[in-house]
């Protein structure tokens, strides 16, 4: 079974270029259904640098990863929450 990593890519400002990190690597060997409710485990408490003094809300896409947006749109940051699977360790 591959090794998943959790991938965050907040934009802070309208057109300004994204930033990439791996926040962390799941541990053991999951199938992608089990690790997609990890994702969604840390996407309920997770908040990046620049949101962290705004309420925010979290939704799910449709390929599994995560927005966590301003509530009420105040502001242009934004992150989102994907798996990647680690192919090379």
């Amino acid at each position: 079974m591959p090794k998943w990593l959790v991938m965050e890519e907040t934009v802070i400002a309208e057109g300004a270029a994204p930033h990439q990190r791996v926040l962390r690597s799941l541990s053991g060997n999951k199938s992608r259904d089990q690790a997609l409710e990890e994702l969604r485990k840390v996407a309920k408490r997770h908040r990046p640098d620049c949101l962290k003094k705004t309420q925010c809300i979290v939704g799910q896409d449709s390929d599994g990863s995560f927005w966590i947006l301003p509530k009420n749109g105040k502001g242009h940051a934004r992150c989102n929450l994907r798996l990647i699977e680690q192919t090379h360790p």
